[in-house]
């Protein structure tokens, strides 16, 4: 939502200039004056809020004010000054009295030495209300129960806390040389919405989950919510040298920054009762025995509370070279080379989670990053303005790879009853080694009084690691990847400046991805017993009639060996185009306009089979339009208003299906007045709306058999005709200020604000019924939420 309102202002002339600098010395001296030695303000009050904790579900969510009917007000900003060293002294204290406060300290002698400190505090309410039976929430063994029946449970209420300290020094050693330093702690607590979820599978809750009897008696499915439990910190430390002289600007820092987890691993305890489809109480489906895989498998009850890892401790470091060097008044060089370790080595068994492979403790991540960027910019002439920069990223994965994933795969030729084997179908944990290169070129040119013209090209590749071979596999789920991606544009702008009453830009891009052949993951492979001969003549045909997985194949080859396969989003080919249109004018004195619309489209280019049609991502929209207004109809009222219509689109046809049409509408508007009653009273009014809405459009895509393409199946048809709701928001909100002057140096503030709340999302409650877990755990949260704010403070200036 677009919040900033923009009043209108006299657009200075020449002999308006003039007229100043004649008339307005004594208010420039009273403004320097304040600059040289500002006022210091406390400010203290009370504030009420109407409604309940579920009516300030969303309005509370960050500010402290859910939980409580009032709240006190304390504001500080205390600066002083010493005339005789020049020193400053300042504290600030906000929101002293809410969950949100942040209180600061700085001391300092201008073009000497400073040092700052900082403690500040952001609290998130969650606002949905979760409805359950478990106990021990927020911990890392919570105990799950079932509910006989929704909605009977115990409310619960979760949410995170911020707390954060930081220490800041400067020190001036010579009139070239500067030395800062930065550290920041920050500790997050409390717990947020997770879960899990397990549809058992034949190697790990038997072969019979779809006999009648087993059906009856058994379910073979469960999701859970499982809140995470947060206790963490965040270390960071920055320190930087910096040197310059006339022509010479360089920096040399370190960063570094160290992530601490206390909680290793979630450990749920889940109980052997679980919803069937019909909402009826059944157990899991139990492990299944010995002679169907080596070692056996597992029931859906120990599968959901098996451990679930969490966040492990990490840990990066950076040293870095950067700065500037002007070789002349036009032209100017910038540079930097950066050192990147980042590392990962938290011990598993440390955490609680078992199993690893032999010879594995921990990960042991390792990535490595040297990054170095040049730039320069030129002005040949007074009308031309030139610009170049290169950045070149390369990041070395050293993590050791090791089998982490064991999926079993059934034995090939079948046997009865079915076995499996859990030396197949397992793959390494993924690398993410990748070389980046970005370049931009611009150049600017005016070619008339208050006209420029602008052109520039981009340039941005990756090269990125991609599995060679079935042995080496690090990826799963996916139909290919590429090693190479790059992509090329140009954009063009014209822009009018210096105008008194009309200033603009239109500008225009396109950019286009292109790539190297695909790396297949298909496991069409001659060798494997029971190939039939259809996959054989595609396997003769495109590969060759060696084993498909890890050649490089064009698109085309790929989607002839499966015509629903899915390109990954970030590696198609694309075209991308925006265009943007600005304008600020002013048609009168005291009327000032400004508008913004812009419009962008990206479009996946990739080739798909005719007879499957293009699967996945196929292509995305943005636009948006806004006016702002501000109006002064006199020196005591001034109007300021705006309006803005966003849409975003996107179009995704699943492999199977069906296709989705998703369209986002956002709309906005605002209006505000500034009125100055008298000397003594002020007023300050805003009232501003938004809706936004998801229209979630769903169809059935057509299936293939061979060559012939068949109708989509009576389910999807069925699920396409029942399609899915809007999900929608919308909310205003009114702020009214009235300021008054009760001395030259106190002031009496009355704040009042409404809210507006009213919203649908058929994801959490449809028709009033809220989603329901396994457990008979909701979560829900009140849809209309009405809330007033009003508050009373006194504010004194010494």
């Amino acid at each position: 939502m677009k919040t900033k309102l923009h009043t209108a202002t006299l657009r200075p002339t020449a002999l308006a200039l003039a007229l100043m600098a004649i008339f307005s010395t004594a208010a420039a001296e009273d403004d320097v004056a304040k600059l040289i030695k500002p006022d210091s303000v406390i400010s203290v009050g009370l504030g009420a809020l109407s409604g309940g904790k579920d009516d300030r579900a969303i309005y509370g969510q960050y500010n402290g004010k859910r939980n409580n009917d009032a709240y006190a007000i304390v504001d500080v900003e205390w600066v002083t000054r010493d005339d005789a060293t020049g020193t400053w002294m300042r504290i600030n204290v906000n929101d002293g009295a809410l969950e949100g406060r942040s209180v600061s300290f700085l001391h300092e002698k201008q073009g000497a030495w400073k040092y700052a400190a900082e403690y500040s505090e952001i609290s998130r309410e969650y606002p949905r209300t979760i409805n359950t039976a478990m106990t021990g929430i927020g911990s890392t063994t919570p105990v799950i129960a079932r509910l006989a029946k929704p909605g009977t449970g115990k409310n619960v209420n979760i949410g995170t806390e911020r707390k954060a300290a930081s220490l800041n020094y400067e020190q001036w050693l010579t009139p070239d040389l500067q030395f800062e330093a930065n550290f920041k702690n920050e500790d997050k607590s409390g717990a947020r919405l997770w879960g899990r979820g397990y549809a058992c599978a034949a190697y790990v809750c038997g072969t019979s989950s779809t006999t009648a009897m087993n059906q009856a008696n058994y379910t073979a499915g469960a999701l859970l919510l499982v809140p995470e439990p947060i206790d963490s910190s965040t270390k960071q430390l920055d320190m930087r040298l910096n040197y310059h002289d006339s022509k010479l600007l360089i920096g040399l820092g370190y960063y570094g920054s160290l992530y601490n987890n206390a909680n290793g691993s979630l450990n749920p305890v889940v109980p052997n009762s679980f919803n069937s489809g019909l909402g009826v109480a059944l157990p899991g489906y139990p492990a299944v025995g010995n002679n169907i895989i080596a070692g056996g498998g597992m029931s859906l009850q120990s599968v959901l509370q098996s451990a679930m890892a969490l966040p492990p401790d990490n840990q990066a470091h950076q040293f870095y070279l950067d700065g500037s060097y002007a070789f002349s008044r036009a032209v100017k060089a910038n540079f930097k080379v950066a050192y990147t370790h980042a590392s990962q080595n938290d011990s598993f068994a440390a955490n609680g989670l078992l199993g690893a492979p032999a010879g594995a403790s921990s990960l042991n991540a390792r990535v490595d990053t040297l990054l170095t960027q040049f730039g320069f910019t030129a002005r040949p002439t007074s009308k031309l303005s030139l610009l170049a920069n290169i950045k070149h990223e390369d990041r070395d994965d050293k993590t050791p790879l090791f089998r982490y994933n064991l999926e079993p795969s059934a034995v090939t030729p079948a046997t009865t009853p079915a076995s499996y084997t859990n030396l197949d179908g397992a793959w390494y944990n993924s690398r993410t080694s990748n070389v980046k290169t970005t370049g931009k070129l611009e150049a600017s040119y005016r070619i008339a009084q208050g006209w420029r013209a602008t052109l520039g090209a981009d340039y941005y590749q990756v090269e990125r690691e991609v599995p060679t071979s079935a042995a080496d596999e690090n990826v799963a789920g996916l139909t290919a990847l590429r090693a190479k991606t790059k992509e090329t544009g140009y954009r063009a702008e014209l822009r009018r400046n210096l105008s008194e009453t009309l200033n603009g830009a239109i500008s225009y891009s396109e950019s286009k991805r292109t790539g190297s052949d695909w790396t297949t993951l298909s496991t069409l492979d001659p060798a494997v017993a029971g190939t039939t001969a259809a996959n054989l003549a595609l396997i003769n045909l495109y590969c060759g009639g060696r084993a498909c997985y890890g050649q490089q194949l064009p698109a085309a080859a790929i989607l002839a060996l499966a015509g629903n396969s899915v390109f990954p989003l970030s590696l198609t080919n694309l075209k991308r185009e925006k265009w943007k249109l600005s304008l600020d004018w002013n048609p009168a004195e005291n009327l000032n306009l400004q508008l913004v619309a812009e419009d962008g489209k990206d479009r996946n280019t990739t080739g798909y089979a005719p007879l499957n049609g293009g699967k996945g991502w196929r292509e995305s929209g943005v636009s948006l339009y806004s006016l702002d207004a501000g109006y002064t109809l006199s020196e005591k009222l001034t109007l300021n208003a705006y309006m803005s219509h966003g849409e975003q689109t996107q179009f995704i046809n699943h492999s199977t299906g069906y296709m989705a049409d998703l369209h986002n509408f956002n709309d906005a508007a605002g209006i505000g007045a500034k009125f100055k009653a008298s000397e003594k009273l002020r007023f300050d009014l805003t009232l501003a709306y938004l809706n936004d809405r998801n229209k979630y459009g769903v169809a059935a895509a057509s299936g293939v058999s061979g060559t012939t393409v068949t109708a989509p199946s009576a389910a999807n048809l069925a699920q396409a005709a029942i399609g899915l709701p809007d999900a929608s928001y919308r909310q205003m909100g009114l702020r009214l200020a009235a300021m008054y002057a009760i001395r030259p140096n106190a002031d009496l503030r009355f704040d009042y604000g409404y809210s507006r709340v009213k919203f649908y999302e058929y994801q959490w409650s449809n028709n009033g019924v809220p989603f329901t877990y396994s457990d008979n755990t909701t979560v829900n949260m009140q849809n209309r939420q009405n809330v007033a704010d009003i508050a009373v403070r006194y504010i004194y200036r010494f």
